[in-house]
């Protein structure tokens, strides 16, 4: 009578939910051999949400602080105050799930190109897609936590999860330098994020961790780049 592996057997959805955590390898290997999305996908989505009408009212009150500082007459900050408290307030809630969908697409497209043309791999778009897909779910977990602290708070001001909590946190209006920009990047659930994509690369490539590494850290790398310039960028034609 045949016996089933179980180190091959399938994982369920709850299995990768927990797994993710606390056991990525199997997940990795599970997601080799049947890739998923939807799961972390509406998980996302549902809390993304929810956190969105929690700090919705703290989010306009900051933005406000910010446009308060630039030399906008008062009779036109009433009409935008106005605005902002209407319908407007919720046009962002339907891009959650596209934009959700769009992220992960590029990123796993880049995973893909940078897995099969640079380091020889051969993968497939759904299993990148399903590994930026599962793995989101740290990012999930670091948006939890700095929610709670937006709350508890009352303003996005100085909340983060990065090294840029070391330097002082800049004035409403202020353009963040760039050393502070940099510092914003190194957060610890983009790094735990990135050792996952590390390992994951790994186990659906069947590469060593090194090689994964070179690619993941390469992107990572180019990524703070061109944000910390094109925000500096930005900022200065914004105010």
């Amino acid at each position: 009578m045949a016996q089933t592996n179980p180190e091959t057997s399938e994982m369920s959805a709850l299995g990768r939910l927990t797994g993710i955590f606390t056991s990525p390898r199997q997940v990795f290997q599970s997601i080799d051999r049947k890739p998923t999305w939807l799961v972390p996908f509406l998980v996302t989505c549902v809390i993304a949400i929810a956190l969105q009408f929690l700090l919705m009212d703290i989010g306009m009150k900051d933005q406000l602080a910010r446009m308060g500082r630039q030399d906008i007459p008062a009779e036109q900050m009433e009409q935008i105050e106005a605005r902002m408290q209407g319908p407007m307030k919720y046009l962002g809630i339907p891009f959650i799930p596209i934009g959700t969908l769009v992220v992960w697409a590029v990123v796993g497209g880049l995973l893909l190109l940078g897995s099969n043309s640079i380091l020889g791999g051969n993968t497939t778009f759904k299993k990148m897609f399903s590994l930026v897909a599962w793995t989101s779910l740290i990012g999930i977990v670091g948006g939890i936590l700095k929610s709670v602290l937006i709350y508890m708070k009352g303003t996005t001001r100085g909340v983060t999860t990065s090294l840029a909590t070391l330097l002082p946190t800049p004035e409403v209006g202020e353009t963040p330098g760039i050393l502070y920009r940099l510092l914003s990047k190194l957060d610890i659930f983009t790094i735990w994020q990135l050792i996952l994509w590390i390992i994951g690369l790994s186990v659906i490539n069947k590469f060593d961790n090194k090689k994964s590494a070179s690619l993941v850290i390469g992107l990572w790398i180019i990524w703070i780049v061109l944000s910390v310039a094109l925000g500096g960028l930005f900022s200065r034609f914004t105010g």
